[in-house]
């Protein structure tokens, strides 16, 4: 009989402690961006590296982390998004670089002009060292933890309206919209350029009657903006490269087990791989695309393009070693040296791979 009793309450005991784990709420991350909600070619890498991103983490828990995305700047723009992120009402959100420098200066470094000579030597360099070191900046002056620096749809290009700029002579006084880096600023000016301030979202219409004749972004950014519209003609640049680093908020990441977060970073591993190859991909759909909505594409001279280098690469450099302060020439020369071993170990890379028999 007193073993009957003692089954049946570790029975009820096991009954009850099953049932909390069936009534347990998965954990709910909520994440803001400004791409759009469906993937497509052409599309935003972001867009496809986040659904991969959340579709890996619900998979890999069982469902125990699930997501809510809230995607086309639903949610504000992005430096809304970044504080919201900061201050917990959401967990995570995409950004870009220009956004980040007036959380973290030295952040500018990764723009600076004609410093990447590839997509490819930027993604060694952001996957690496200088990237965790910037991670850990970025982490220090907000409480975001950078889980990755993929690819933002490329590199900015020029993009303007009446006049087809083929160098740096071109733009003597014409005014360009430029993004709040103050490194890009002084680039534009150095070129002699007219700059000007407004936000994305007003953008299309300051093109539209003229307060602005002109600017830069990726070539995704330009084609879901319809900017092309008003800005049919492409001087391909490619003076800056983009990234748009994913954040969490880092009191919430200390707050999962330590298999969620490990979970967490496998899914930021493929995230990046997705975002990066995404983007490329979708670029040259783009320039296919708008070629046939009558976009007209220039593509500068290597003369052309050492004018452009020239005379952008040292303003930029000078103001944002100067917003950065004491350190800041040391991370000039830290990214520009990342650059210069990721080049020469892709070089290394493809010789040994030439001299195999």
């Amino acid at each position: 009989m007193k073993r009957a009793i003692v089954a049946l309450m570790m029975a009820g005991l096991l009954a009850i402690a099953l049932a909390g784990v069936a009534s347990a709420k998965p954990i709910v991350i909520k994440l803001g961006h400004g791409s759009e909600a469906a993937m497509r070619i052409p599309g935003a890498g972001r867009t496809a590296g986040i659904l991969a991103f959340a579709n890996y983490v619900e998979a890999a828990t069982n469902g125990e982390i699930t997501f809510e995305i809230h995607p086309n700047s639903s949610l504000g723009g992005t430096r809304a998004m970044i504080e919201q992120c900061q201050t917990g009402v959401i967990q995570m959100a995409g950004v870009y670089t220009s956004i980040m420098v007036p959380f973290a200066p030295e952040v500018a470094i990764t723009q600076i002009p004609y410093l990447f000579k590839s997509n490819q030597i930027a993604w060694k360099v952001m996957s690496g060292q200088v990237g965790d070191e910037l991670a850990a900046l970025v982490l220090k002056n907000t409480g975001l933890r950078v889980l990755l620096w993929p690819e933002g749809a490329g590199y900015r290009n020029l993009y303007t309206k009446g006049k087809m700029v083929k160098s740096p002579a071109d733009l003597k006084g014409m005014k360009i919209r430029v993004p709040e880096n103050p490194g890009l600023l002084a680039m534009f000016r150095g070129w002699g350029a007219r700059t000007v301030t407004v936000t994305w979202k007003e953008l299309y219409t300051a093109l539209q009657t003229g307060m602005a004749k002109g600017c830069d972004t990726e070539l995704y950014s330009m084609y879901y903006a319809k900017l092309y519209e008003v800005c049919p003609n492409i001087t391909m640049s490619r003076h800056s490269y983009n990234l748009h680093p994913l954040l969490i908020n880092e009191k919430f990441f200390q707050s999962l087990s330590k298999q969620h977060q490990k979970i967490i970073l496998e899914a930021s591993d493929l995230c990046r791989q997705v975002m990066n190859g995404y983007s490329y991909a979708s670029e040259i759909a783009v320039v296919e695309v708008l070629k046939k909505k009558g976009a007209k594409f220039y593509y500068p001279t290597d003369a052309q393009l050492a004018q452009f280098k020239d005379l952008g690469q040292k303003p930029y450099m000078k103001i944002t070693v100067r917003k950065i302060g004491d350190d800041g020439q040391k991370w000039v020369d830290k990214i520009f040296a990342a650059a210069k071993k990721a080049e020469q170990e892709m070089d290394q890379m493809v010789q040994d791979k030439m001299n195999m028999k």
